[in-house]
């Protein structure tokens, strides 16, 4: 055996090591919504107010076909309190899928995308308001159809992504779809990749949905 592809086995035996490791156990990572400041310069106030609500409407499978449609490792595919929280599932370095990526317990996936179109509108200048009923307001429903980070598996390095779906409802208006993908290749994925590319994947989603309004 050449002394490269020597290199080559250890650098993978090493890589496969690292996935291994502590990819069986489930993670709680705790993600943030973009910032007004990260989402871009605000515009003057337009004088609108819209009340934004967001339902999670993903659907989990219990042995996908790919990486990037949900899924949890003991198959908790009913219970909402896990599936509301979860955005990922490790894998091992063949793609074997392995322990879950969840928010911390309180936290859920369809109000990080809710904070991160709220972010939008408020970028475009709508005055966002927390109360349902508030004088003036109008309600803008977030369906999120897809919402989810995965990493696909390669010689020496892997890519990690994310990607969304987002259908946006508002009274009188157009239906309008939000539509995103991130990616980033590295050597391994450990739970601070895992954070960063989903944030990187909510900066995204309220990028797009700004550029729309």
């Amino acid at each position: 055996m050449s002394m490269e592809k020597t290199f080559r086995l250890a650098v993978v035996t090493f890589l496969l090591a690292l996935c291994v490791g502590c990819a069986t156990s489930r993670s709680e990572i705790d993600v943030k919504a973009p910032s007004l400041e990260q989402a871009g310069n605000p515009e003057a106030g337009n004088g609108k107010k819209v009340y934004i609500s967001a339902v999670d409407e993903r659907v989990f499978e219990i042995k996908p076909s790919q990486a990037d449609i949900p899924s949890l490792k003991n198959a908790e595919t009913t219970d909402r309190s896990i599936t509301e929280r979860a955005f990922g599932r490790k894998r091992n370095g063949y793609g074997k899928a392995l322990g879950d990526v969840l928010l911390p317990s309180g936290r859920t996936v369809s109000a990080l995308v809710e904070e991160s179109v709220a972010s939008a509108y408020r970028q475009a200048g709508y005055d966002v308001v927390t109360e349902p009923n508030a004088a003036g307001a109008t309600e803008v429903k977030v369906r999120v159809k897809e919402f989810w980070s995965w990493f696909s598996p390669g010689f020496l390095y892997v890519t990690v992504n994310n990607k969304s779906r987002l259908n946006i409802e508002t009274a009188g208006q157009a239906n309008m779809e939000i539509v995103t993908l991130k990616s980033d290749g590295m050597q391994a994925v450990t739970d601070s990749d895992w954070k960063a590319i989903t944030e990187a994947g909510l900066r995204e989603i309220a990028q797009e949905a700004a550029n729309k309004l």
